[in-house]
């Protein structure tokens, strides 16, 4: 009997170490990911869907209006940074909706932004030109843009890189922060466009764009 005991009681020891191991483990985790949700707390993030309302931007070869992929891709990138980030996230526009390109810029600069994304899909007369590129107008903003570009590439794409380049977009110009304008992409190329639509890809991108943003604010 007296064994009996002993090894029950061994028993309850290593049930009780394993109860502690996996609440101690829950609690990293929970602290880990409470220090991920709140390492842009302070930053402000304004986040551009080009085009909207009656400036439907360019058209796809099946009919997508580019102001409806830049407005998925803007909701999508606001959800990502708020869940990840603890940054304030603002957006030019979160409908359908026609914003003057002066607005676009008011909004960010009477935000104090600290970061100003513009979403865009390009466009070309011949439908096989394709790729990913993104601008910067300042040189002191080519090093944002050249972090959230590479996010973009970190994991397989289907398309062409076509880097990271100057830009006199009004957007990027009259910014007081620092801004990029990101082409996800040639609407007019029917592989590009299916691809942008994804949700793959719309996950993919809310990722990578939120990887690179994290980079960059977090070391200024």
């Amino acid at each position: 009997m007296a064994i009996v005991g002993v090894v029950v009681s061994i028993a309850i020891l290593f049930q009780i170490r394993e109860y502690v191991a996996v609440h101690n483990k829950g609690e990293e985790n929970h602290a880990s990911m409470m220090a991920s949700s709140s390492i842009l707390i302070g930053k402000t993030i304004v986040i551009d869907a080009g085009h909207g309302g009656k400036d439907v931007g360019a058209t796809g070869q099946s009919g997508t209006y580019e102001k409806e992929l830049t407005l998925t891709t803007a909701l999508n990138l606001k959800q990502e940074l708020e869940r990840r980030t603890g940054a304030k996230v603002v957006l030019t526009r979160a409908g359908d909706e026609f914003v003057e390109l002066a607005e676009r810029v008011n909004i960010s600069n009477q935000q104090n932004a600290d970061l100003f994304v513009s979403i865009h899909c390009d466009a070309f007369e011949q439908n096989n030109v394709g790729g990913i590129t993104t601008y910067y107008y300042r040189d002191e903003d080519y090093k944002v843009g050249q972090m959230i570009h590479s996010q973009l590439y970190q994991n397989f794409l289907q398309t062409r890189d076509r880097g990271v380049g100057y830009g006199d977009y009004k957007v990027l110009r009259d910014n007081k922060a620092p801004s990029v304008l990101l082409e996800l992409g040639f609407i007019s190329n029917v592989d590009d466009e299916k691809r942008i639509k994804s949700n793959l890809f719309q996950t993919h991108a809310a990722k990578s764009i939120t990887d690179g943003i994290i980079s960059f604010l977090s070391k200024v």
